[in-house]
């Protein structure tokens, strides 16, 4: 019998690095320290403190400080809310259904049209307001309503300095060194993911491993946010990050236009796979240039004009190429340059923002029926927990989904 996966090199807190420990520690005191100075305040729901602690926690300072920052002013928002509705909306059920229902669904909309701390607050913003008001509709006395609301304010604000006060006793990692690493590798991931796809083989891996490239990719938005918050020198270069970003998801696009190509073409020249496998080699040295890579597109040229198929491949592998050579010179620029060079890459849109504003409100529609459809259901039946039902409802409908759609 093989036990060796109970020895503690070989257990999860074994393998972490003492960096993750440190994290792991740090916000474990801060949740304990939120929860303590809540007791001492005598606050109403003191494990609100501690949760906000936990949430805003993140191993890099840009992170804490910009999930804190979101965190507060979706807090606010939310309670200046619910204070609204409960405060004029509490005496007539069917207008207060309408009127929460209706915030709920403008607050989907904004979290689900975004993916930064905007999303983030606005979908705070929503759950926030639906928890303190839905807890509020037996109340009769309407400075409850100010005391529930300053109450919960409160509680997210104690949690979030107790995190920072633990930020600063025991500092964390650099958020610019982990950006820049997670720019470097997945630059040379994107090679190896280009070799993967443009194979003849067809397996179900290869949509699973596209959809992961391009996650990553906005994984590292989030990053860079992040990152801008906590360093001046990268606040400055925010235009060159988001150029960046921009670049890997065009070569991603690019590798799937290439492999679509390539499916069932029936004339492909026979030493394609091999002058590949040079291409990408060649690209991922350091000192390429455009003439090497010329050369090795060379081999593959069409030489009947007449064969659209065999040209179109022979262009987007060369347009691959390039992009491919100037994200690496970006790359190198980006490290070498000093706070007061002036670097300016071509203007692009901001990655942060979906351009698909129906999906976003399809989402706010389903939010407003779910919660219309729940709140007749508790008026007519008068449910005893119709409260607690209403509150998660609105909680799992606000939550964006985001899931990158890709045609291979």
């Amino acid at each position: 019998m093989n036990i060796s996966w109970l020895e503690w090199k070989n257990t999860p807190w074994g393998k972490a690095t003492q960096a993750q420990w440190c994290y792991a520690l740090r916000n474990a005191i801060a949740m304990c320290l939120a929860l303590g100075v809540a007791f001492l305040l005598d606050l109403d729901a003191p494990y609100w403190a501690m949760t906000s602690a936990a949430v805003v926690s993140f191993p890099t300072i840009g992170g804490v400080i910009s999930k804190s920052i979101g965190r507060i002013l979706g807090s606010l928002l939310g309670a200046l809310a619910s204070m609204l509705i409960a405060g004029t909306c509490l005496n007539d059920p069917w207008l207060f259904t309408f009127a929460i229902a209706g915030w709920l669904s403008l607050c989907t909309y904004i979290s689900n049209h975004y993916q930064n701390n905007v999303s983030y607050a606005f979908a705070l913003a929503g759950y926030t307001a639906a928890i303190i008001t839905f807890s509020l509709t037996d109340s009769t006395d309407s400075l409850q309503v100010f005391d529930t609301t300053q109450a919960r304010v409160c509680e997210v604000v104690t949690g979030i300095i107790c995190g920072a006060v633990m930020m600063m006793i025991l500092p964390s990692t650099s958020d610019g060194s982990t950006l820049l690493d997670s720019l470097k590798k997945m630059h040379h991931r994107l090679l190896e993911h280009a070799e993967s796809l443009w194979q003849a083989e067809i397996t179900p891996q290869i949509r699973t491993s596209h959809e992961g490239i391009i996650s990553q990719i906005l994984t590292m938005n989030v990053l860079r946010i992040q990152a801008v918050w906590s360093h001046y020198r990268l606040r400055r270069r925010n235009n060159i990050l988001n150029y960046m970003l921009h670049q890997q998801l065009r070569l991603t696009s690019v590798i799937a236009g290439i492999r679509r190509l390539m499916i069932n073409w029936p004339g492909r020249p026979e030493n394609l796979p091999e002058v590949l496998h040079r291409l990408l080699i060649e690209l991922g040295k350091p000192d390429t240039n455009k003439y090497r890579l010329s050369k090795i597109l060379q081999e593959i040229y069409p030489t009947d004009e007449n064969d659209f198929r065999h040209r179109t491949v022979w262009l987007r592998l060369r347009h691959f190429c390039w992009l491919h050579l100037e994200s690496s010179r970006w790359l190198l620029r980006l490290e070498v340059s000093t706070p007061d060079s002036a670097l300016q890459p071509p203007k692009v849109r901001s990655i942060a923002q979906h351009t698909d504003s129906t999906e976003a409100a399809y989402n706010a529609l389903r939010t407003f029926l779910c919660i219309l459809i729940g709140c007749a259901y508790w008026i007519n039946t008068q449910w005893d927990a119709g409260a607690s039902a209403l509150t998660l409802s609105a909680v799992c409908s606000i939550l964006p989904h985001p899931r990158p759609s890709i045609v291979l």
